[in-house]
């Protein structure tokens, strides 16, 4: 058999295998009040992104199918476990150590995976917008204690390098947008952001140019001491 022929044998094994494989019935879940439990989790819980996209597609799914699959049912048990019941299974003694301390820290580090996804993308939406739920330890351990998370932590508990009326100007690596980058700014706020870089000094200031009204929020490590001539 030649080279061409024994492509076209193969590409026909490829088609005979995607052909069965798509006539294969896959069994659905077709209970009705699973309509209403997807729509009641949506309606009475503020759901991350991403599970609200899934759940979204099992909505849609049950109406053009008929039903969801049993692993998309067993997904979407998990996710309703983990709303209707977030805090049952939680320590006492971990629940009372949660204090106004480790609740900034949580809040810091959400805000930096929020900006910086995929990496724990629905603990960190729940941490900032789910009030009805707290980490556990595990969870806070795990959004909390890794390399990135703690480089954000020691640049947001450091003490601030500049302060507001204070002028400053651009270093020349600094990787800004700025029109006029030799231009010399006012400091007029601090952190008018949260961190969203894990390195040191990634504090972020408000600035405004002394010949212009636009601001801009420039991170810590670009900035330098400028004397206003």
């Amino acid at each position: 058999m030649g080279r061409h022929g024994a492509r076209r044998k193969l590409v026909g094994s490829k088609m005979d295998y995607y052909s069965s494989y798509k006539k294969v019935n896959t069994s659905r879940t077709a209970d009705p009040d699973i309509l209403k439990r997807i729509n009641k989790l949506k309606d009475e819980h503020n759901i991350s992104p991403n599970a609200l996209s899934f759940l979204s597609s099992l909505l849609v799914g049950y109406k053009k199918y008929g039903g969801i699959t049993e692993k998309q049912y067993d997904a979407f048990c998990e996710i309703e476990d983990n709303y209707l019941h977030a805090n049952s299974d939680l320590d006492a003694t971990w629940f009372e150590s949660y204090d106004d301390m480790k609740q900034e820290i949580t809040k810091v580090c959400a805000l930096y995976y929020c900006a910086n996804p995929p990496y724990y993308g629905d603990l960190a939406y729940r941490a900032l917008y789910d009030k009805h739920f707290t980490p556990s330890e595990k969870q806070y351990k795990a959004l909390t204690q890794n390399k990135y998370a703690q480089k954000v932590l020691e640049s947001h508990f450091s003490k601030s390098k500049f302060k507001v009326n204070d002028y400053v100007s651009l270093r020349k690596n600094s990787p800004c947008d700025i029109q006029n980058n030799k231009n010399i700014f006012i400091i007029i706020q601090d952190a008018p952001e949260p961190i969203t870089t894990a390195a040191k000094n990634t504090k972020k200031y408000k600035i405004l140019p002394l010949d212009n009204t636009t601001t801009y929020n420039v991170e810590e490590r670009w900035l330098k001491f400028a004397i206003k001539k």
